[in-house]
């Protein structure tokens, strides 16, 4: 089964805007970049194809650098970024495809395998955030197997659209998505376990 992993991330100058009241502009900026390259890295160490789908070419360019494809997608949403992703890793000849956001620095590439190898009985997988209304990772085989149902309550509309053939794995690593303050004060007390960039941001 070919299996691309697909990435999303928003241009840092405009990402994570719900941290203003505790880090200023820049820090957003390098965090948000920071993040993104911690999850890239993960998914590259899967020996799978990766594609990044960002609305910055900046991070496309870091992207290709690190050994990941990229699509520059003005996409609008999370939404609508993981609907070019999916048809681009289709048309690359993609069997399945794990969709994956850019702001889980806790990441690893044992997580993203373990989420390949539940979809082996299953056609959909669908990894909730901590606060199991959000979905942080999204398995589809095929990847046209049902429309990418990101955002508010996602993770209901997730598995509803999936019925039967759909199975919630919780990840822990994968359950910490930061976009509140409340996030980062988390992402900081296991700042330990973040990848080496998200480490440095916030230090």
């Amino acid at each position: 089964m070919n299996v691309t992993v697909i990435v999303l991330a928003r241009d840092p100058r405009t990402a994570k805007t719900r941290l203003r009241g505790v880090l200023g502009p820049a820090a957003r900026g390098r965090l948000a970049a920071a993040m993104v390259g911690d999850v890239v890295a993960a998914a590259v160490a899967t020996g799978w194809p990766v594609l990044v789908v960002p609305d910055a070419r900046s991070i496309a360019a870091r992207a290709r650098a690190a050994g990941a494809r990229a699509m520059v997608a003005r996409a609008r949403g999370t939404r609508d970024g993981a609907r070019h992703g999916l048809a681009r890793a289709l048309r690359d000849g993609a069997g399945a495809a794990v969709i994956v956001a850019g702001d889980v620095p806790l990441v690893r590439a044992a997580d993203l395998r373990r989420i390949v190898a539940a979809g082996r009985r299953s056609e959909i997988v669908i990894v909730p955030d901590r606060g199991r209304s959000g979905t942080n990772a999204l398995y589809l085989r095929p990847p046209t197997r049902i429309a990418p149902r990101f955002g508010h309550g996602s993770l209901a509309a997730h598995r509803k659209a999936a019925g039967a053939a759909g199975r919630v794995l919780s990840i822990a690593r994968l359950g910490l998505d930061v976009d509140t303050p409340a996030d980062l004060a988390t992402l900081r007390r296991m700042k330990r376990r973040a990848g080496p960039r998200t480490r440095a941001a916030i230090d």
